[in-house]
């Protein structure tokens, strides 16, 4: 053990955080199920509203949002205050690994460390200004990202976790639910997405799975 170890400074992450007035996770047991899109739903809803919402993509190998948003990766742009959000909206700001790649097709071959790391600069180094809510669109499964905003925010609101009707999803929707508890993270719901459709032409509502 290597005492001389200096401890890490949290005080540039605090004073970000501490401008963000409620912090929500998006997380699902399995890929597939709509995360990302519920992630951008949500946080584009609440702007909608009127709130000042920021939405972080820490799903660091498979970003989307920018994609979802229609937004352009684009030049990176900061200052002394740190690195600038893409403004989706008004009231909406996004950071995205997808803003950081060379192109849309370039792979993040990272090992958990270096994504431990960019999801604390997404949280400490980018200038999100004071929020109303600030959304997190985890990767799906119980690994490395989750348990980073864990503890880099221990003050989370809490948790939605993402399903759908399939066994197979909801076999892991439960491990997810699992892992929050596990980590004393307060679960706030649970969406079932895809549970079905209206035909257009009778009115039926239709099972998809």
């Amino acid at each position: 053990m290597n005492t001389n170890e200096k401890p890490i400074d949290n005080t540039k992450l605090n004073e970000n955080l501490s401008k963000i007035k409620h912090k929500i996770a998006v997380m699902s047991g399995k890929g597939g199920v709509g995360k990302s899109m519920v992630s951008v739903n949500l946080a584009f809803d609440l702007a909608m509203r009127g709130a000042n919402v920021g939405l972080l993509d820490a799903d660091i190998h498979g970003p989307s949002t920018l994609k979802m948003l229609d937004l352009e990766e684009g030049e990176v742009k900061g200052d002394e205050k740190g690195i600038f959000p893409m403004e989706a909206t008004p009231h909406l700001k996004v950071i995205s690994m997808g803003m950081f790649l060379a192109d849309r097709d370039t792979p993040v071959i990272w090992r958990g460390p270096m994504k431990m790391g960019a999801i604390r600069q997404f949280l400490e180094e980018v200038y999100w200004g004071e929020l109303d809510y600030l959304i997190i669109d985890l990767p799906p499964g119980t690994g490395d990202e989750p348990l980073s905003i864990a503890q880099l925010i221990p003050d989370i609101d809490g948790a939605v976790v993402v399903t759908t009707p399939q066994d197979v999803a909801l076999l892991d929707s439960r491990k997810a639910v699992g892992f929050a508890v596990a980590i004393k993270m307060h679960v706030v719901g649970i969406i079932e997405n895809m549970s079905g459709f209206v035909c257009p032409n009778c009115g039926e509502s239709i099972d998809l799975f």
